[in-house]
């Protein structure tokens, strides 16, 4: 494996998690068991590129996308490869940046040639990517953002499993505020950026389909710490559910500031405050609230598959470990790594990269310990539209609730 601008916290894990492809390894990229040349496929190696925001606001994500997929690709050489070859893999930080992330896939594409690409791991890099993607013929795995831009309308040679998109997250969450917490007065605070606009807008769509104007709709920047002013006015709506949609920290801030400001509502948020930390990071505060889940199972949970991974994560990372990781990213990268790896057992030994896209087109209800169950087809690129609900608990523990959302009564 290698990696490029080892850089920050990352540098260990990046430094243990890859080593130099040898120049013998690139003259390796010959035609493979006489059929044409494809991209990335030798008679020993597949070469996949792993892009994700290893620097920036977006790391945690990043992080969790390479991480999870480096255990994941490692198992699969461990137990002797792909239908004969072994993965070898390339990482590339996009720094939290749109035009870096575009730099970097296309370098992933045009020089490195690889075989795949699995990432971006943030919304804001994926929905830049967009005009890329529709003439990129290079297969793209996505294991953890969630804008809908790259799904709707389907992209070709992109996939996506583990969170559901923001437009399917945000309609199965208002749905589950009037259905099953009977909200009468509902208000939203949500992310300035592609993630959070794209859920916000889709929350207020839903809710005004079933004739529920929004008590109040406020915004907020990633890396806004005071959240007075909104919070402020959310209060003075008196709403029974306030909806937060963005990233763990800001989540988690806006939450203990609006118990510190006397907020009575029930605090209701989206896949991405799903973290394992949150509790710890609001505080008291934070029994109570729910958050919809995109996995099967909780990271620090008592489910074998999960005490499974978490003993393997930490002896692979353990600098991530003392994060207090594994956490939902490192689970989708896993989980998403594993999709990955059966597509391509079924796409047998003539490897093609049209031939990956019709294997993972066949996968229906494929399983998987951790993440939900992932079905693709010709025409659908979403691979999991439903998600778990997860309430903190009085001890600040979390729970799993018996119920799954969907995104029924959506339109697109």
């Amino acid at each position: 494996m290698r990696a490029e601008r080892a850089c920050g916290p990352f540098v260990r894990l990046r430094q243990a998690a890859f080593i130099l492809l040898s120049a013998a390894s690139v003259a390796l990229a010959l035609p493979a068991r006489g059929v044409a040349a494809e991209p990335g496929v030798s008679d020993k190696e597949i070469k996949i590129g792993v892009l994700g925001s290893l620097t920036g606001p977006f790391a945690i994500f990043g992080t969790g996308n390479l991480a999870g997929a480096t255990i994941a690709f490692e198992e699969a050489n461990a137990a002797g490869g792909i239908n004969g070859r072994k993965l070898e893999w390339i990482s590339l930080d996009d720094e939290s940046s749109p035009p870096k992330g575009i730099a970097a896939y296309k370098r992933l594409v045009e020089q490195e040639k690889v075989f795949a690409v699995f990432g971006p791991a943030s919304s804001a890099i994926g929905q830049a990517l967009v005009p890329t993607l529709k003439s990129s013929t290079t297969p793209t795995f996505v294991s953890v953002f969630s804008t809908p831009a790259v799904t709707e309308p389907p992209i070709p040679i992109l996939f996506r499993t583990g969170p559901m998109n923001d437009r399917q997250q945000g309609t199965a969450i208002a749905n589950y505020v009037v259905d099953h917490l009977g909200a009468k007065k509902i208000a939203l605070i949500s992310q300035s950026d592609e993630y959070g606009k794209r859920g916000g807008e889709s929350i207020t769509s839903r809710l005004s389909e079933r004739k529920i104007e929004l008590a109040s709709s406020e915004v907020f920047n990633i890396s806004d710490t005071d959240f007075t002013a909104q919070l402020s006015r959310t209060i003075a709506a008196n709403p029974d559910v306030l909806i937060v949609y963005g990233y763990p920290n800001p989540s988690a801030i806006i939450t203990r500031q609006a118990k510190q400001l006397g907020l009575k509502a029930k605090i209701m948020g989206a896949n991405s405050a799903g973290s394992r930390a949150y509790p710890k990071i609001v505080g008291e505060a934070a029994a109570g609230t729910q958050n919809i889940l995109t996995l099967k199972v909780l990271p620090e949970g008592d489910d074998p598959a999960a005490v499974k991974f978490a003993k393997t994560f930490e002896q692979r990372f353990p600098d991530l470990a003392r994060q207090g990781r594994p956490d939902l990213g490192d689970v989708l990268g896993y989980g998403g790594g594993q999709v990955f790896i059966e597509a391509l057992r079924r796409a047998g030994p003539e490897l093609t990269q049209q031939g990956f896209i019709k294997a993972l087109e066949s996968l229906k209800n494929f399983e998987n310990p951790l993440i939900l169950p992932t079905t693709f087809s010709a025409t659908e690129r979403e691979g999991n539209q439903s998600a778990k609900v997860v309430e903190i608990q009085s001890d600040l523990s979390r729970k799993i609730l018996p119920v799954v959302v969907r995104a029924e009564g959506a339109g697109k």
